[in-house]
């Protein structure tokens, strides 16, 4: 009955959807080289909407825990635009490297790691993986939000890709509306692979481009790359002058919120992600027109070997930087 309900208001969302203005509407073409179509920075747009929730709908979808949890973890970073610690858990201290048992905790664990840039930017992209395998059930309290990208302080939009109880999507989350929350979700099922996945990463994965449009408006789209045409279809468009102050640069991450399971000693969200990798590549950010790979100059990741995986409440999880600081992976 809920998927009935969440694809009842899909359509209606698609239906009142009205796709941005442009001058070039392609048409798709009706026999596509997939692996000739690759996501670059100035790829052309399509002027067309990726089929989502949006609105109210959206909200819907994901409910009050999810977007609650969300808004609540992106106003701590947004206001100190710094890394931090590994493990952010009220009342405990972080964990040692190397810990192989996690003592229990009350109440949800928020964790995250990845790359931090150092500068205030214009825009961001990055290539995510996907896991449709992941099936976290109902009752599992967890939230698996990786990977998911910020690309600045002055940004509108957050594009995150979800694991939860509710389902699997990749969401644009609006930190300039009034009230904060997610604006477009778009589920990650076999229309959403079949135009917006490819596997030259090895699992499925996306690309997405975060960018602002007007320097005076500080109006940003958030964009997904549609490899059976070649062109960026918009996800989410939203604007706020009053952000253009905001300092400090954005992220890339892998995060979680996840609660014990003294069945299993650690997070319940371990059970559901086994066997999965969660990686960003090609992260790159947009200062003055020009697009640049993160590197430890203009970033910061704290290094893999210095990450406990039971600061996640996971000792399975695994850590690595294939290319420094552009391609982070987790793997459990």
């Amino acid at each position: 009955m809920r998927r009935a309900a969440v694809a009842l208001l899909a359509l209606g969302a698609l239906l009142t959807s009205v796709a941005p203005a442009t001058a070039d509407v392609p048409t798709a073409p009706s026999t596509v080289d997939k692996s000739a179509k690759v996501a670059r920075p100035d790829s052309p747009t399509s002027g067309r909407l990726v089929p989502a929730l949006r609105g109210e709908a959206a909200r819907a979808a994901t409910g009050p825990e999810l977007n609650e949890k969300f808004r609540k973890r992106g106003e701590a970073r947004h206001a100190t635009r710094a890394s931090g610690p590994v493990a952010d858990r009220p009342g405990t201290a972080g964990r040692q490297v190397g810990a192989t048992s996690i003592p229990p905790w009350s109440g949800a664990l928020h964790a995250a790691w990845g790359a931090f840039p150092n500068v205030n930017s214009d825009g961001a992209m990055a290539t995510h993986t996907l896991n449709p395998g992941i099936s976290i059930p109902p009752g599992n309290p967890d939230v698996v939000y990786a990977p998911t990208l910020d690309p600045s302080g002055k940004t509108c939009i957050e594009v995150t890709t979800f694991y939860w109880q509710g389902g699997n999507g990749v969401g644009a989350w609006d930190w300039c509306a009034a009230a904060p929350g997610f604006a477009a979700v778009a589920w990650i099922d076999a229309t959403f692979l079949s135009k917006y996945s490819d596997t030259h990463l090895g699992p499925p994965a996306y690309t997405v481009k975060d960018v602002q449009t007007d320097p005076v408006t500080n109006s940003w789209t958030a964009y997904l790359f549609n490899y059976s045409t070649g062109y960026w279809d918009a996800l989410f468009t939203s604007a706020d002058p009053g952000k253009l102050t905001n300092p400090g640069g954005g992220w890339s991450m892998f995060e979680v919120y996840t609660e014990y399971n003294s069945a299993t000693g650690e997070g319940y969200y371990c059970t559901e992600t086994a066997g999965t990798l969660f990686a960003a590549a090609g992260i790159s950010i947009n200062v003055g027109g020009t697009w640049s790979l993160l590197t430890t100059t203009n970033s910061s990741v704290t290094p893999p070997g210095s990450v406990s995986s039971a600061s996640l409440g996971c000792t399975g999880l695994s850590f690595s930087l294939p290319s420094a600081n552009d391609y982070w992976q987790v793997t459990n």
